[in-house]
């Protein structure tokens, strides 16, 4: 019963640990990803991928405001 106890404080430390580290970890993890990237070639396959969803993104976002617009003004609604 006392090894359950014991091993359940430190689980439930090596929780909390994790817990308020994960986040720091996370950022430099992403920070180093980004700086690998911005050191590849502009034809690296990820490298275009990001470039990609950058512009699907923009062109969601201007198909979501014309469509904004067509409602606003009562375009485009059926009888």
């Amino acid at each position: 019963m006392r090894r359950i106890a014991i091993g359940a404080v430190l689980i439930g430390a090596g929780v909390l640990v994790a817990r308020t580290l994960a986040p720091k970890l996370r950022e430099r993890f992403v920070a180093g990803c980004e700086r690998m990237l911005e050191q590849m070639p502009d034809n690296f396959p990820p490298k275009r991928m990001m470039h990609g969803l950058d512009e699907i993104r923009a062109n969601t976002t201007r198909t979501v405001e014309l469509l904004e617009e067509r409602e606003t003004a009562g375009v485009g609604h059926a009888p």
